[in-house]
């Protein structure tokens, strides 16, 4: 009798262990993945800092995934039909293929408790005209970054006419194709939705005009160029500008008279995310003002709230560029393709390969 108690005890124990193997993982994932969101962003645009608070704050795990570009982003989520992401930071043209593709939820604005501080003027634009399926979360603007003392004792009237027309002095261009093509187009015909052959052409010969003038061309690091005085003038998002001129007293940044250029980041849920109650946690979090305040110093993004600037420790320019009005964006616009894609790339790559002698020649 004790022999058989004896075995059958061992094979409970067996049973048991066996059983507890092949569930304990579940027991704990289970809840562990309950309370867990997945964001896709930028690698710049969120501070792994103010991630950790949320996380402390809530007990919500955050898994950060990064894109390098909204291709890249388009790409991941018609691939996956949203599956495996619950927050995502689409820039603007971004958010109108996505919601074209309808991968998007509708924004439930009774759960948001900043929405009333955003900026008017961020709000109702080609992308998402009624802000259905995206709420602005960080804007900047193009402008040129510029050394002051080069220009010092000199009437200075910001125009797109200095870097396609410089005075004996170097620039740094940006480095993207469709952004070059569109400032170029703009300088010489205004606001464009379309351009003609002609056009097109008027527009090549242009950015070729421009090369001999340039330094560089450069996407991210334009700054650098300006910081260690290689060029007067750098064509380059705000955000750079600002950080580098906390840096160096004699950085300056301007946005041309004729107008700009901005781009506007968005959060949005993808439709297949079953997580919505966690995501709404964390996007009132992000918009709290020590989180917007974070966010400003580290990576010079401006907040789309106008609410706690004082928070911001703004210069006079930022604080009047922040506080853009709907009528000053009447003369900001948003960068769209204009030309084919594969007709950009031409022309980049034709501009890119140009001979220098060859520019000399036609400059004469």
């Amino acid at each position: 009798m004790k022999k058989i108690f004896t075995r059958t005890s061992i094979i409970l124990f067996w049973v048991v262990l066996i059983f507890c193997v092949l569930y304990w993982p579940k027991w704990k994932i289970i809840p562990y993945e309950e309370k867990a969101i997945n964001v896709f962003a930028w690698g710049d645009i969120l501070d792994p800092s103010v991630i950790a608070d949320f996380e402390s704050e809530t007990g919500i795990k955050v898994n950060l995934n990064y894109y390098s570009s909204n291709e890249e982003l388009i790409v991941k989520l018609k691939a996956t039909k949203g599956e495996g992401y619950d927050l995502i930071i689409p820039s603007d043209y971004a958010v109108n293929v996505l919601v074209k593709e309808e991968l998007l939820k509708e924004i439930d604005r009774s759960k948001l408790h900043f929405w009333n501080e955003i900026n008017p003027a961020l709000l109702g634009h080609f992308f998402d005209p009624q802000n259905q399926f995206s709420i602005p979360f960080e804007w900047e603007i193009y402008g040129f970054g510029i050394d002051k003392d080069y220009f010092k004792g000199q009437p200075l009237q910001p125009s797109w006419e200095m870097i396609f027309n410089p005075k004996n002095y170097k620039i740094t261009m940006n480095n993207d194709p469709i952004e070059a093509v569109e400032f170029a187009a703009f300088y010489l015909y205004g606001q464009t939705e379309h351009l003609d052959p002609e056009q097109a052409q008027n527009v090549k010969e242009l950015l070729m005009q421009q090369k001999p003038w340039v330094t560089a061309y450069a996407n991210f690091r334009g700054d650098y160029f300006l910081a260690t005085r290689n060029c007067a003038v750098v064509v380059a998002s705000s955000s750079y500008i600002f950080r580098t001129k906390r840096l160096f007293d004699f950085v300056s940044f301007v946005v041309p008279q004729e107008g700009s250029f901005i781009t506007i980041e968005n959060l949005c849920i993808p439709k297949a995310s079953n997580k919505e109650k966690l995501v709404y946690r964390l996007i009132n979090f992000l918009y709290r003002p020590q989180s917007v305040a974070t966010h400003f110093n580290t990576f010079g993004f401006f907040p789309s709230t106008l609410h706690n600037l004082d928070m911001l420790n703004l210069s006079d320019e930022e604080l009047r560029l922040i506080q853009s009005s709907e009528h000053d964006f009447e003369k900001y616009h948003f960068i769209q393709n204009i030309l084919p894609q594969q007709e950009v790339r031409d022309i980049w790559v034709e501009v890119k390969s140009d001979d220098p002698v060859l520019q000399a020649e036609r400059k004469a």
